[in-house]
């Protein structure tokens, strides 16, 4: 019995040094951005095939976009994902959460470059076990949910780059 209780203490030791490093205080996440090289392709072909991209990977491209002009290669919208938790404890306190970001596609011949800003984690209000947590809008400034934000908006910036080298006109239908 002492073996046991013991191995538990020991084990919430650990747990308790390990977790609040991972979510201590760090410089906060505002903008993660890439050039995309897209050889081989005009600034319209690029520009237009951004637009497709936002019209695939978020629910209504016209409620996503705000703001394009082919003149200049901008695209500006606002969008949201699911917070993408990692391990059984950040997913079970952070599953239902999400973060919001402005994207900003820039083209021009043979590039473009993406960048997410204006980035808030959004945690809804929970209860569970007796225990309230209120909901609100936070900085992804610390180690842990800033780290697994970045690796998600750079693996979107990644596809991206896929979608767009692969997107193909046909007119040969």
């Amino acid at each position: 019995m002492k073996k046991i209780l013991l191995a538990g203490v020991i084990s919430f030791a650990m747990v308790g040094c390990v977790a609040p490093a991972a979510y201590q205080k760090v410089e906060s996440l505002n903008e993660v951005s890439q050039v995309v090289e897209v050889n081989g392709h005009t600034q319209k072909q690029i520009f237009d095939a951004s637009k497709i991209w936002m019209a695939k990977n978020f629910k209504s491209a016209n409620d996503v976009i705000q703001y394009s002009d082919l003149s200049t290669g901008t695209i500006v919208g606002k969008g949201s994902m699911q917070y993408p938790c990692s391990g059984a404890m950040d997913c079970m306190a952070n599953a239902k959460d999400f973060v919001t970001f402005t994207i900003k596609i820039d083209t021009k011949d043979n590039r473009a470059r993406v960048s997410f800003n204006d980035l808030i984690w959004k945690k809804l209000p929970s209860a569970s076990g007796g225990i309230v947590t209120p909901g609100g809008e936070y900085p992804l400034n610390m180690a842990q949910p800033r780290k697994v934000v970045e690796t998600k908006l750079n693996s979107l910036i990644e596809q991206y780059k896929v979608d767009i080298v692969n997107q193909k006109s046909d007119s040969n239908w």
